[in-house]
């Protein structure tokens, strides 16, 4: 972590360390001026309408059926994020956990949906999100048949913006720079 150069990393979150329920950094539009800003949300989506704290907060929503499900449709055509994430872990099919990583280390943007609740008790408003995910790419699919939903660089503007539908954005990353690990902590860098 030494140098200038680095200094982005303490703003995405190790997913290896996060966990539902917890703050994290999270990229989103401001209704106010449409600038991208960044702000910590909780992980498990408590949609909008909500009139009491529900019991299931999904931290995940699937892409296939995002725009008809009644609890994200609304968050994803006018509330989408980027999530930023140094690594994500999946658990393989004899249940050991693997980190996906970026070769270079670098943390990436995924896609999320975020939303606004109102606490009827307190009164105090509670922004949460949850990630996309889509079917995994030809990397992640010996472990797992699902990944979150990773948007290319070029494409963060787009998904941010006032698009009611940018469905094309949700498919499975190349991957071609992404990499698995062993389990968490023994991340090997072969070059």
């Amino acid at each position: 972590m030494n140098g200038a150069k680095h200094h982005h990393h303490r703003n995405a979150a190790n997913v290896r360390e996060a966990a539902p329920a917890k703050m994290l950094p999270v990229f989103r539009r401001a209704p106010e001026t449409g600038e991208p800003v960044q702000s910590d949300l909780r992980w498990g989506l408590i949609p909008h309408y909500a009139s009491e704290r529900p019991q299931v907060q999904p931290i995940h929503a699937r892409a296939e059926t995002i725009s008809e499900n009644r609890m994200f449709r609304d968050a994803y055509r006018k509330r989408r994020c980027i999530v930023p994430m140094t690594s994500f872990n999946l658990k393989d099919q004899s249940g050991k956990r693997r980190a996906i990583t970026r070769i270079d280390g670098m943390p990436f943007g995924v896609a999320g949906i975020w939303d606004n609740w109102q606490e009827p008790m307190t009164r105090v408003w509670e922004r949460t999100f949850a990630v996309i995910t889509v079917p995994a790419n030809k990397l992640i699919a010996p472990i797992h048949d699902r990944m979150p939903a990773i948007l290319r660089r070029e494409d963060y503007q787009r998904w941010l913006g006032p698009e009611e539908d940018p469905h094309d954005l949700l498919v499975p990353y190349a991957g071609d720079d992404l990499m698995v690990s062993p389990s968490p902590g023994t991340a090997r860098h072969g070059r």
